[in-house]
């Protein structure tokens, strides 16, 4: 079956930024697709060490970007902009 990995990626210049306006401090989020491949869902729920991996060598590799929960998606998924 294929299966999309995705992870949701937030930045803390979200919270900095709305603290500073005087609203509720929220992280800027966005979906990101880590993988689209043939993989039993089991193997997805269990790729916490290859997503760690992954953002270590992806443009997500700074202190502020931390992957806020993962997804699993049967078939095809169109990642939101912004969450």
């Amino acid at each position: 079956m294929q299966i999309t990995v995705v992870a949701v990626m937030c930045h803390t210049l979200g919270a900095i930024t709305a603290q500073s306006v005087g609203s509720l401090p929220d992280p800027v989020c966005r979906e990101v697709i880590v993988i689209k491949d043939e993989m039993p869902m089991q193997s997805c729920m269990l790729s916490q060490a290859a997503l760690a991996d992954w953002k270590g060598r992806s443009i997500y590799c700074g202190d502020a970007w931390w992957i806020s929960r993962i997804k699993c998606v049967p078939g095809d998924y169109v990642p939101k902009e912004r969450i």
